[in-house]
């Protein structure tokens, strides 16, 4: 069977960071952190600034505020109404840049203790026009469209409080179709939209870049820069062995491959492998059952499968086994999921 799903990671603040922006536009975050491994009692937490959790958990959080069926836009919504405090210290490392390259530069280099893994930026300047070019590993549809609208969005109104101005961009590139309410990004991003794209873009005059910034502060932005360094780092420790796991988990998922089967493929043995995990606060079971929970999100999403043969795949006796795992999993029946 082949999945589309990923061992992707992502920094727990810049979930909590986006189900509390939700909460002060009327979501319930009980019902928004539903289905994924983090729980409302996590929120504001200290160790939240150095903790990374699957991407998989940012996807369920999107999904859920889909689901809740708001007014079209919300994402974009989402992202106007963002703060600095959105793109954790990565952003006050930005907010002491010197110039507006400056901090572009910084987000680029730090961009996974903003992003995760799954969204890569990178600029590009060709003459008089710049771009910034965002490339999703996402899968297509709603959820998609909501990440994007809420990224887009608040990187422009980050880019007004950066610089004190409003944000001047050319034009921008989606390579999504029209949600069915493009009224809403021309007011919006004030420029011509256009979607389809090959590529989501936003393009932009490159003579703002040399523009200096009114809060540059360089022995702040160096202190912000350590904490960023200190997170990258974690993202090598922390997910480095339970990644390794997942994927051969998902490369050799017809095999249901056992610990010893994956220990012996990692050049290792399994207590060596168990202790590896422990470290990362993960474990065998752990990384199977989010595996076998993404699995069955997206087949149901994606297919109309029968639930005794979408037990079967993953590995249950029944369909009534499958059942009870998928509630203790997500909280919600497998129909919730179904579209």
């Amino acid at each position: 069977m082949k999945t589309r799903m990923n061992s992707g990671l992502i920094p727990l603040y810049s979930i909590i960071a986006a189900v509390n922006q939700l909460v002060r536009l009327g979501f319930n975050a009980e019902q928004l952190l539903n289905g994924s491994s983090i729980s409302t009692g996590q929120l504001g937490t200290d160790r939240s600034c150095r903790q990374i959790v699957p991407f998989s958990d940012l996807i369920q959080v999107y999904q859920n505020a889909v689901k809740a069926g708001r007014e079209p836009g919300i994402g974009l919504k989402v992202g106007k109404a963002a703060g600095v405090g959105v793109y954790g210290v990565v952003g006050f490392a930005m907010l002491c840049s010197s110039t507006d390259i400056d901090a572009v530069n910084l987000a680029i280099k730090y961009q996974k203790a903003i992003l995760g893994t799954e969204v890569q930026i990178a600029l590009q300047v060709e003459g008089d026009k710049g771009l910034i070019r965002v490339t999703d590993r996402l899968p297509s549809g709603p959820v998609k469209v909501f990440y994007l609208e809420q990224f887009l969005a608040g990187f422009l109104r980050f880019n007004d409080v950066l610089a004190e101005r409003p944000s001047r961009v050319c034009e921008l590139r989606l390579n999504y179709p029209d949600p069915g309410y493009a009224e809403h990004y021309q007011v919006l991003f004030d420029c011509p939209v256009r979607f389809d794209c090959e590529h989501t873009d936003i393009v932009f005059r490159t003579d703002i870049l040399g523009i200096k910034l009114p809060n540059a502060d360089p022995v702040t932005a160096r202190a912000c820069e350590q904490v960023c360094e200190d997170l990258l780092r974690q993202f090598d420790r922390v997910g480095a062995w339970s990644a390794r796991v997942r994927q051969h988990m998902e490369a050799h998922w017809r095999e249901q491959p056992g610990m010893d089967a994956i220990a012996r493929s990692l050049d290792c043995d399994v207590r060596t492998l168990r202790r590896r995990l422990t470290e990362e606060g993960s474990s065998y079971r752990s990384i199977k059952d989010q595996l076998r929970r993404d699995i069955a999100i997206e087949r149901l999403r994606s297919s109309e499968i029968a639930l005794p043969e979408l037990a079967a795949q993953l590995g249950f006796a029944d369909s009534s086994s499958f059942r009870r795992a998928f509630v203790k999993w997500t909280g919600r029946q497998p129909g919730f999921y179904r579209t």
